[in-house]
């Protein structure tokens, strides 16, 4: 009964078919990762909104406030340069109290030069000015006032200290601009003289306000306030909502959230933002989600259908070819899918036979290579031993005749022979390639009759430095015989350690090889040329390297006509000297 059961519900969800599987894959994977997708974004839209957010409103408030106060400040350093402490107040100062004409003409020039460079240095001031209140005359304006009798006592007070006064937004006194200004009125005396009848006036230009109080910073629709120390309104975005003069009432603020920052002479700077702003976002980004988990739910379910269609019907196709191969038909092993990705696996099934069959072709060939190169390393071996025993009768017959320098060549020619035709390794020490290469050397001395120098510079740790055998010998012989042309010749073989590889140069001072040469002795093939001496060139000890280092070394010819030439051999070497 519950296997009827559990059958059917697998029929009516469609679960015992793969169409049905893939629908039913496709959709829960895409619905799961929508809905904790959706519920984590909720979650951190929520969190961005009410922490974030303010965080980020509360630090542009606290550079808005920075702003305020530099401003402020700006506006005190100003004028306590005009009050009589000030470089441009000592000047009024003197003019004041001095009776001589000329000295009163130089004080107001200078006056009037010391208030220009005043308000150039500072680039945040606007309008400057002198006012007398004992005559009500203005003196030394820097621009045209719209009221020649200003009435500073009705500007409204940010801050109000004993010998200064600092003003909120307020209508600029220049005649012909209408936009709000901070500005600063003290008393020229300052603390010393407070009542002195002569005020000091400053304010701001008519763009600082919109950049201090710019709302664009917070990235949303925000609105500033600006209060005293004691809630009364000076400034407001909205004065339909926070008139000015009117005392800021938090309970008439329901629908926004405030924040607020307090200066340091005590005025108020707050800002506020629309409730509805936040809810906003909410909403927009329901409804784009909504969007995005419908259009998803839809994409699912073509997704499935398509999936269907492009995978089973060349599994069909698939099943036919295997059933095809199990018939023993191999010209028809898999039909074409049409689908790269199974048409990639049937050629590649298809070739995987071919691979195997030149995988083994080359594996002989190598094998038949390295052989080969063995077989190269003198004239093919022919009964070795029958050749040392013959050398040594005539080595004897040498000695019983008195003929000394035949014996010496004999025992020489001997010794090189059993160390190229050596079957005890082929992988010697740099000390046993040195050795062999003296008995060498010296054999062709005798042989030509021929002095050449030959020198070493080898380090003695190196002389165990395992590499293959024969290397060094070629390359000499090919400096005997391609460069030496007269006695003043001279070979020298070194050695030093690069990063990780051991540098082995062989150089000669003769007469050079030209490009087209040294192409030739890397590249020939040995047995298709008469060589001189042994017959053995450098093809062989480059392929003798590549063979034996896996490709990782290198032979390097550097030659110039009538300068020379050098062969370099980079042989790579492990941590302990031994080769890679």
């Amino acid at each position: 009964m519950e296997e009827r059961e559990g059958s059917y519900i697998k029929r009516l969800f469609g679960w015992d078919t793969l169409r049905g599987q893939l629908y039913w894959t496709l959709l829960i994977s895409s619905v799961i990762p929508l809905v904790l997708v959706g519920l984590l974004t909720v979650y951190s839209i929520y969190n961005i909104l009410y922490n974030k957010i303010e965080k980020g409103i509360e630090q542009n408030l606290q550079r808005v406030r920075g702003g305020v106060e530099e401003t402020l400040g700006n506006l005190y350093d100003v004028s306590q340069q005009m009050s009589y402490q000030g470089f441009v107040g000592q000047d009024l100062k003197l003019l004041q109290t001095s009776e001589d004409t000329y000295e009163k003409s130089q004080l107001t020039t200078a006056i009037q030069r010391n208030m220009g460079i005043l308000n150039a240095s500072n680039p945040t001031i606007g309008l400057v000015l002198y006012y007398d209140t004992t005559t009500g005359e203005m003196l030394y304006n820097n621009y045209i006032t719209r009221n020649p009798h200003p009435d500073f006592d009705s500007l409204p007070k940010l801050s109000i200290k004993s010998d200064h006064a600092y003003n909120g937004p307020h209508l600029t006194l220049y005649k012909y601009n209408d936009t709000s200004v901070f500005s600063i009125v003290r008393s020229a005396g300052g603390t010393t003289d407070p009542r002195n009848p002569m005020l000091v006036y400053a304010e701001t230009n008519v763009k600082v306000i919109q950049n201090v109080l710019n709302k664009e910073q917070y990235g949303m629709n925000v609105s500033h306030l600006l209060m005293d120390n004691d809630g009364v309104v000076l400034y407001s975005d909205k004065p339909e909502l926070t008139p000015i003069g009117s005392r800021y009432d938090a309970k008439t603020m329901d629908h926004y959230y405030f924040h607020e920052e307090i200066g340091s002479q005590g005025w108020r700077l707050g800002v506020f933002i629309e409730k509805g702003e936040y809810q906003k976002e909410i909403r927009d980004w329901f409804v784009r989600y909504s969007f995005i988990v419908v259009l998803g739910l839809l994409i699912s379910i073509w997704s499935a259908f398509r999936t269907w269609k492009v995978v089973i019907a060349p599994l069909h196709r698939i099943r036919k070819g295997i059933s095809s191969f199990i018939s023993q038909e191999p010209n028809d092993f898999f039909q074409k899918t049409g689908l790269r990705e199974f048409d990639f696996l049937i050629d590649n099934f298809k070739d995987m036979q071919f691979k195997i069959q030149d995988l083994i072709e080359e594996v002989a060939k190598e094998a038949s290579e390295k052989q080969d190169i063995e077989m190269e390393k003198l004239m093919a071996q022919i009964n070795p031993h029958f050749l040392y025993n013959t050398l040594n009768t005539a080595q004897w017959l040498a000695r019983l005749k008195g003929q000394h320098e035949i014996d010496r060549f004999l025992s020489l020619f001997t010794k090189v022979l059993k160390y190229n035709l050596a079957k005890d390794g082929t992988i010697v020490t740099l000390k046993d390639e040195i050795d062999s290469l003296n008995d060498y050397v010296e054999l062709q001395k005798i042989r030509y009759d021929f002095e050449f120098d030959v020198r070493y510079d080898i380090p003695e740790p190196f002389l165990a430095t395992p590499l293959p055998r024969f290397i060094l010998q070629p390359i000499v012989e090919n400096a005997l015989y391609h460069g030496m042309m007269d006695e003043k010749g001279v070979i020298e073989v070194s050695v030093q350690e690069t990063s990780q590889a051991l540098l082995l140069k062989v150089t000669d001072n003769g007469n050079g090889i030209s490009p087209e040469k040294i192409k030739e002795l890397l590249e020939s093939d040995t047995r298709k040329n008469n060589l001189s001496g042994l017959g053995i060139g450098l093809n062989y000890v480059k392929r003798t390297l590549s063979s034996f280092t896996g490709g990782s070394s290198e032979l390097a010819i550097d030659s110039e006509i009538g300068k020379g030439t050098v062969v370099s051999i980079h042989l790579p070497i492990d941590r302990e000297g031994n080769m890679r």
